[in-house]
Formats: C-alpha cells, sequence, structure tokens
C-alpha cells in the first residue's frame, strides 16, 4: 500500500465562495439615441412650436413701447366718454384767508401740461406736471373762488393724470383729489370763503 501525504494545510484549496445573487436589471425606458428607438418612432414638433423655428431670427427693439405709445390712434369716443368730459370736484368752505394749491402727476410723469384758471384768468399758463409738487399761493376773495385745473395735454400715454391738495392758512387739507383728463377740459373745484 502506498501511503499518499494529505496535502498540507498551505496549499489546500480555499473553500469556493457561495455564488452571490446578481440584482434584476432594472427595465429602462427606450433611449431617443437608441437606433432601435429612433427607427420605431419619429419625434416631431407641434405646427405651432415648429412655425417660425429656423427663420430669421429679429432682436426687440425697446424703443418701439415708446413709438407705438406715442403713433396709438386717439381712443373713440365710445370707449373713453368718461375721459372726454368736465369733472367737478365739488365745493369746500373755509374761513382762511390764503389758501396753497398745490398739484402733481400723480402716476409717472410723461409730459402732462395743466393750465389753471382762478374766477376766469389764466394764473398758470402752462405747467408740466412731474412727481414733485408745485403750486401757487391764493388769496381768497369773499364768497365763491372758483379753480379751473384744464388738461392742455395728454402726454406720451395719455390721458392727463394729476393730483391736487389745497392747504388753508393752518396748513390743514382743505380739498385732495385726482383727475383723468383728456385735452381740453378741465377739473373745477370751488373754495368758498366766509
Amino acid at each position: 500500500a502506498i501511503n499518499i501525504p494529505a496535502v498540507p494545510p498551505s496549499i489546500s484549496k480555499p473553500p469556493s465562495p457561495k455564488p452571490a445573487t446578481a440584482p434584476a436589471p432594472k427595465a429602462m425606458s427606450p433611449s431617443i439615441y437608441d437606433d432601435a428607438f429612433k427607427q420605431n418612432r419619429t419625434l416631431t414638433m407641434p405646427d405651432k412650436l415648429n412655425a417660425g423655428f429656423g427663420k430669421d431670427e429679429k432682436f426687440a427693439n425697446p424703443s418701439r413701447v415708446i413709438e407705438n405709445r406715442m403713433n396709438r390712434p386717439a381712443p373713440s369716443k365710445e370707449n373713453s366718454y368718461v375721459e372726454r368730459k368736465n369733472f367737478y370736484l365739488g365745493e369746500v368752505i373755509t374761513d382762511a384767508g390764503t389758501v396753497n394749491v398745490v398739484y402733481r402727476d400723480h402716476e409717472y410723469p410723461d409730459g402732462d401740461v395743466i393750465r389753471v384758471y382762478v374766477n376766469g384768468k389764466v394764473v398758470k399758463e402752462a405747467v408740466l406736471l412731474e412727481t414733485e409738487f408745485k403750486g401757487f399761493y391764493l388769496a381768497l376773495e369773499p364768497g365763491f373762488n372758483q379753480i379751473d385745473f384744464e388738461a392742455v395735454n395728454q402726454g406720451t400715454s395719455g390721458p392727463n393724470t394729476a393730483e391736487f391738495i389745497i392747504y388753508d392758512d393752518y396748513k390743514k387739507v382743505v380739498s385732495s383729489n385726482r383727475w383723468n383728463l383728456a385735452t381740453g377740459f378741465k377739473a373745477t373745484i370751488i373754495v368758498v370763503k366766509e
């Protein structure tokens, strides 16, 4: 009998590892770059989106907004009858000897100009309305003192938008109001001195 020596432990085979279970591959949607997908389906853009694609491109002109505003037609009488009339802003009673009448453009300054009358006489021929208040002092006559604000123009984005405030001798607000007038129309207030 031949004795076969046992394999020394240093040369022995390592135990075979247990086979690991591989995760199942995830289902993937077809890629648009996949040839099979390209052959089976054609991508198209909707007609509305595709209409201007690839044609001459043009850049926006920032001055076009102002140009369109200045060249727009005058509003029709049916749509703007509210602006095309004179406004009566009421009457106020005071015992003050003088009042301070101030006015400004209550929106953004766009070139609105007004003319101011007191008792039918022009006291301010042409006042350019800006964001800051400007005005005049008026010595009141006993009885009625009529102040008319006439819209000389409508600026670049009509109507003529203005705000006024009337202060008495004690710097107390007697009256304040706003208007939106078409060219040639007036806003009128009457200050009655007792």
